[in-house]
């Protein structure tokens, strides 16, 4: 490398390097190719920092970026942490592309990249979103992006959780937000952003009053409340959307349009503000409700006076209901309505009192019980199925919840856990099939000794085997001439008016005889001889009773209308099947790119990503 006569090198180092620093990476490399002096500008530790910083927003917890970042720059090696993300970036690519092309390892290969945590989250928020709609992947390539973020998200609300279980530090908000990580698919609202946003909100709050670390405790806990009811972060102004399924999400109360929560998610929210300025506030154990307890510090009173502490003294205490109001709630006002709800003398300083993370946590998971039960009920018979948040993945997340936290010496848990299980095993089964590491590395230890315990490792053993062989091709025949439609096809249900797509098919019902006599297939004009298909379906239909499940789903034969909107694959007579060569419902586009690359526009018809399976359709 020779120094080249250059008017750009008549300029002293320091400008140099800020006009490196506007160079991207692969720039930056080739101009440190052109002379020694290049070279060592570009070495200098404050460009790679800026590279890394500016390539990725999201970085494991092991690489203690922030704490990186108040250091010195001779202190990190940043070129070399720049170079392995880059790593990263280009192996996980690497499988991503792999995993597309053969449904053999595909979930093994998921796990991979999903083992990478935070580290591969630009990456697939990248493959998700800036994929473009005439990519010839396009449908696949979005979806498992999605599905790879999502266990991504998954595991990590799952170590919190298992934090909490093993009594290990962790904040309420983490283990509260750790349910929205099971709804974000990506959209704004993970840990580190609530994390950022109480930050703001904390600063916000001290920029309005600039004595407001001066301030006694039971004044800041009102400035608190009332900085949040203006803001309209807290609370519910409609009293008919009270259990609405995003009201059990932190995330959402913070960032949606809508700011609406449950009185415990207003009061995670007034808590986690409430610490970073110094006010020690957590959830109450009240009764059909929740409040706010601040705690005075030891050596003073709430109005700021000082006191000496002494031996056996109880702390002074006061109340906030943040979702209701600013003002302090009186103690006298609590202590009478649990006297008019029965609740003995005795136990009043129990529920006047904190309680614990766990048992706000466990409360959650009940609330998003009755919220996605309310939610299922409120959408029978509606013509277009809300979508966010996406109600099988609450769902999942309280059955995860039910099973991670609890005491496991404890009988109850564990009555709780086998009761929940099948739950969740159907739920994986149906909708997270690569959640597989997931549910080996957290629930068999759960229920060592016991009977399940094998059961699991079965499943696991099955599960595992099956995504390392070669799916048996069905292939087109003399024998399956009767086999008119073709993966792929978009259709409408005769009887029902939903929209579907066919991603299996069978020359004849493949059902067991009782599953036959229970859907009446035997009445169906055609009978059980005519071809059946797996199909998926993504509209509910107008009306609803109950569902028939069947292996991978459930079967609509000649059943009363069963329901359409769990995004299971169904099975369904050829004579209940009308082609429709309209364009699919992004809903239905979405979940199609499990199975399909992309949309036909010409054909009129999804082109197919399962050709291992079906190689002639």
């Amino acid at each position: 490398m020779t120094e080249t006569p250059n008017r750009l090198f008549a300029l002293p180092d320091e400008l140099l390097e800020a006009i490196v620093s506007y160079l991207p990476p692969t720039a930056t490399l080739c101009f440190g190719t052109t002379s020694r002096r290049a070279n060592k500008i570009t070495y200098e530790p404050l460009v790679w920092r800026r590279h890394c910083t500016s390539t990725w927003r999201y970085w494991e917890k092991s690489h203690v970026l922030e704490e990186r970042l108040e250091l010195p720059p001779t202190r990190t090696k940043w070129r070399h942490l720049f170079n392995e993300r880059r790593r990263i970036d280009r192996e996980a690519q690497e499988l991503f592309d792999q995993m597309l092309t053969t449904q053999q390892w595909r979930f093994e290969r998921m796990e991979k990249i999903a083992s990478w945590g935070y580290d591969v989250k630009d990456l697939l928020l990248q493959l998700r979103d800036a994929t473009p709609d005439d990519a010839e992947d396009a449908l696949c390539r979005r979806y498992y992006a999605n599905a790879i973020l999502g266990q991504v998200h998954r595991a990590t609300a799952l170590e919190k959780w298992t934090r909490l279980q093993k009594r290990q530090m962790v904040r309420l908000e983490e283990i509260l937000g750790a349910y929205d990580l099971f709804v974000l698919s990506g959209e704004k609202g993970d840990l580190d952003d609530m994390d950022r946003e109480f930050d703001r909100l904390a600063a916000a709050i001290r920029a309005r009053d600039d004595e407001f670390d001066d301030l006694p405790i039971r004044r800041k806990a009102v400035q608190i409340a009332k900085f949040l009811r203006s803001e309209n972060l807290v609370g519910n102004p409609s009293e008919d959307d009270y259990h609405a399924l995003r009201n059990n999400f932190i995330s959402m109360a913070l960032f949606d349009e809508v700011h609406t929560s449950l009185p415990l998610q207003s009061v995670a929210i007034y808590c986690a503000v409430a610490r970073r300025l110094g006010v020690n506030a957590k959830p109450s154990n009240y009764p059909q409700h929740v409040h706010a307890v601040i705690e005075a510090p030891a050596d003073q009173t709430l109005d700021g006076r000082p006191k000496i502490p002494t031996q056996g003294d109880e702390p002074e205490l006061m109340h906030m209901d943040p979702w209701r109001t600013s003002e302090e709630v009186p103690n006298e006002h609590l202590t009478l309505r649990l006297l008019q709800m029965g609740a003995p003398a005795q136990q009043h300083h129990h529920h006047l009192g904190a309680t614990s993370t766990l048992e706000i946590a466990m409360r959650t998971s009940r609330n998003i019980m009755h919220s996605v039960q309310e939610s299922r009920e409120r959408q029978r018979g509606i013509s277009r199925r809300v979508t966010h948040p996406d109600i099988e993945a609450a769902w999942y997340s309280m059955l995860w919840s039910m099973l991670v936290l609890g005491d496991s010496n404890s009988a109850t848990t564990l009555h709780r856990r086998r009761q929940c299980l099948p739950y969740l095993v159907d739920h994986f089964q149906a909708h997270f099939p690569e959640d597989i590491g997931l549910i080996e590395k957290f629930i068999p230890p759960m229920f060592e000794s016991e009977r399940e315990h094998n059961i699991l490792m079965h499943l696991i053993t099955t599960a595992r085997t099956a995504d390392r062989n070669r799916k048996a091709p069905s292939e087109r025949n003399e024998r399956t001439e009767s086999v008119r439609l073709k993966i792929g096809t978009h259709f409408k249900h005769r009887r029902y008016g939903y929209e579907g797509v066919i991603v299996g098919w069978d020359i004849k019902c493949g059902a067991e005889q009782r599953w036959m006599e229970q859907m009446r297939v035997d009445d169906l004009p055609r009978g059980r001889e005519q071809p059946f298909y797996n199909s998926v379906y993504a509209s509910p239909p107008k009306r609803s009773t109950r569902a028939y499940y069947y292996v991978v789903g459930s079967s609509d034969a000649n059943a009363s209308s069963p329901s359409a909107d769990d995004k299971s694959v169904r099975y369904v007579a050829e004579e209940n099947i009308e082609v429709d060569e309209s364009e699919p419902s992004p809903v239905l586009m979405q979940l199609a790119g499990r199975y399909f690359k992309r949309w036909d526009k010409e054909g009129r018809t999804f082109v197919s990503n399962i050709k291992d399976e079906y190689p002639d359709d």
